[in-house]
C-alpha cells in the first residue's frame, strides 16, 4: 500500500500548513509524523535492530540522527499526555521496524480506504537514481511541490537553523532578546557559509527538483503550488489541490487561515537579502521565463535588492509585506496560479 501522493517540498514553503489541511480532509490519511524521511535517510539504515537503535539513540551525531531522537522524545511525551493505542503501535513500527520497501508501505495501512500520502521536503533534493526507485514503487503517485521566492526560502532557513543553536539564546540575552538583533550580531561569514552550503542550494534549486522528478513523472501528475497563494488564496489553493488528489474539493478545513510552524523575524537585513539576490539571480530569471506570475515578483525583488536598496537597512519580511509588493502589484493584480504543472500559466 504505497502512497497515492508525495509532498516533495520545498522546505520553508508552508509544507506544515499543507500537512495540517490534508489531515483535516475526511477522505485523506497522512501519517502522524509529517516527514518519514524514508527515501533520503531511513532507506540506508542497517537491518540489525540493535545496531540501528544504538546508532540513532546513543552515538549518532548527524542531523538526521539528531532529528530522529528529537522527534522520538516529542512523540513519547505526546503518548504520556494523550495515549492512543493505534498511534503507539504505529510509532513502534516506525521506530523499531526494519526500514525497507515493505516497512514503508505498511506505515500507510491505517489509511486503507482513503487517499494516503506523506510530505517530506527533503525529497526535493533526491538524486535521479533515488527518484527512479520511488517511481518504480509507485508510478501512479501524484507529486505536490510548493515553491517560494528563493531569496525568502533561503533566508527563512537561516532563521530556522541559527535559531536552534545554543549561541542563539546566549546572543539573545546579550543583544536585547530580539531575533532581529541576534541575527544582526551573527558573524556574517558564518551565515554566508551556510547559505553557500550544498544543503541550502539544493533545497532552493527548484529547476533541478522539477527536472529530476519530471524525468519520471508526467506533468499532469505534478502539482506546483506557490507560497504566495497560501497567503492570498488559501481556500482556492486547497480546492485545486483536493481536486488534483481526487477527493471532495468543496471541503473547507476548520482552521484554514491558521498559520502553522511560523518562525519569522518580521524584518530581514537588506544586505543578506541582496547577497541572496545575487546568488539566485540566474535561477529566478529562469523561473520567471518558465512560470511568469509570482515569479515576476521574485525577479522584481531580485533586481531591486541588487541595484536600489541600501545594504545596511531592514525590510519587512516576507517580502509581500514590503513596499516591493505594492510597487510590483501596480503593474498587475496577483491571481491564483497554483495547479498541475501541465496547466500552470506560463510566461508569454
Amino acid at each position: 500500500m504505497y502512497p497515492d501522493f508525495i509532498g516533495i517540498g520545498a522546505q520553508k514553503a508552508a509544507t506544515t500548513w499543507l500537512d495540517h489541511n490534508l489531515q483535516a480532509h475526511p477522505q485523506i490519511w497522512v501519517p502522524p509524523i509529517k516527514e518519514l524521511h524514508y527515501f533520503n535517510d531511513r532507506i540506508n539504515d542497517p537491518s540489525n535492530v540493535a545496531l540501528r537503535l544504538y546508532r540513532r539513540v546513543f552515538v549518532g551525531k548527524s542531523a538526521p540522527e539528531r532529528r530522529w531522537r528529537s522527534l522520538g522524545k516529542a512523540r513519547f511525551k505526546r503518548h504520556l499526555k494523550r495515549f492512543s493505542k493505534e498511534d503507539f503501535l504505529w510509532d513502534l513500527k516506525y521506530y523499531a521496524g526494519t526500514p525497507n520497501d515493505d516497512w514503508y508501505a505498511s506505515l500507510f495501512e491505517p489509511g486503507r480506504g482513503n487517499v494516503v500520502g506523506e510530505i517530506c521536503p527533503a525529497y526535493s533534493m533526491l538524486e535521479p537514481d533515488v527518484v527512479a526507485r520511488v517511481h518504480e514503487l509507485m508510478p501512479q503517485a501524484k507529486l505536490v511541490f510548493v515553491m517560494r521566492n528563493p531569496i525568502e526560502r533561503a533566508w527563512s532557513q537561516v532563521v530556522m537553523e541559527f535559531g536552534t543553536e545554543r549561541a542563539w539564546s546566549q546572543a539573545a540575552m546579550e543583544f536585547g532578546n530580539t531575533e532581529n538583533q541576534v541575527i544582526d550580531a551573527m558573524a556574517e561569514g558564518k551565515i554566508r557559509r551556510f547559505l553557500q552550503s550544498e544543503d541550502s542550494r539544493l533545497r532552493t534549486n527548484y529547476l533541478r527538483t522539477l527536472d529530476n522528478w519530471g524525468t519520471f513523472y508526467p506533468e499532469e501528475q505534478i502539482f506546483v503550488g506557490f507560497f504566495e497563494d497560501v497567503h492570498f488564496f488559501p481556500e482556492e489553493l486547497l480546492r485545486r489541490l483536493y481536486g488534483f488528489l481526487g477527493v471532495d474539493p468543496s471541503f473547507k478545513p476548520p482552521h484554514l487561515d491558521k498559520k502553522v510552524s511560523v518562525r519569522s523575524t518580521g524584518t530581514a537585513p537588506t544586505g543578506a537579502l541582496g547577497y541572496l539576490a545575487q546568488v539566485y539571480r540566474d535561477e529566478i530569471g529562469q523561473l520567471h521565463e518558465l512560470f511568469g506570475g509570482y515569479t515576476s515578483f521574485w525577479l522584481y525583488c531580485t533586481e531591486r535588492l541588487i541595484e536600489k536598496l541600501p545594504p545596511d537597512k531592514r525590510i519587512p519580511f516576507p517580502l509581500w509585506e514590503s513596499l516591493l509588493w505594492s510597487e510590483w502589484e501596480s503593474s498587475g493584480q496577483p491571481r491564483l496560479q497554483s495547479g498541475p504543472l501541465s496547466s500552470v500559466q506560463l510566461a508569454s
